[in-house]
């Protein structure tokens, strides 16, 4: 699955500053997500890399929230791909990341994104075309790409993304 009408430099962008993947089991005493090998591997199935469209639409939601942007239907479509790929990550991963390390994870993974919005402002961030492009996406297109991605069981990658 490819996102069209994406540039490269807003997928780099997503790349670098959320730097996805599942963590392995915590061991003992271990609570927190940590990088692991699989973040490089590629999608062999055709559908596409569960983690490349995660990390994007959650860097999405959150710039979304830190500019204080209007909502629109594509935000809640996007929210309720983002819930269904959590599940999907959370029911795959050979990794076996417990929901608590994930969404600790989700929140650290947009931390840079909500203080880049927050230090470079509307003009950089809030008002970015990239940005405006993915939130004016068609619901259902967006459920429907969702649906697709996840509808065959396999290991979360990130890659091929974009």
């Amino acid at each position: 699955m490819r996102i069209h009408g994406i540039s490269r430099a807003f997928g780099l962008l997503v790349l670098g500053a959320v730097a996805l993947t599942v963590a392995s089991a915590p061991v003992l005493g271990q609570n927190d997500m940590v990088l692991g090998p699989r973040q490089f591997e590629s999608d062999r199935s055709g559908k596409g890399a569960v983690l490349c469209v995660w990390s994007i639409y959650l860097s999405v939601q959150a710039k979304t929230s830190a500019c204080g942007l209007p909502r629109r239907p594509a935000d809640d479509a996007m929210d309720e791909a983002i819930a269904a790929m959590d599940e999907f990550i959370l029911s795959n991963s050979s990794l076996r990341p417990t929901r608590e390390m994930l969404e600790d994870f989700k929140r650290k993974a947009v931390a840079p994104d909500i203080g880049m919005a927050r230090r470079n402002g509307v003009e950089k961030v809030c008002e970015s075309a990239d940005l405006d492009r993915f939130r004016r996406i068609s619901p259902e297109k967006i459920r429907a790409s969702a649906k697709e991605l996840l509808a065959v069981p396999r290991e979360p990658v990130m890659n091929p993304c974009l």
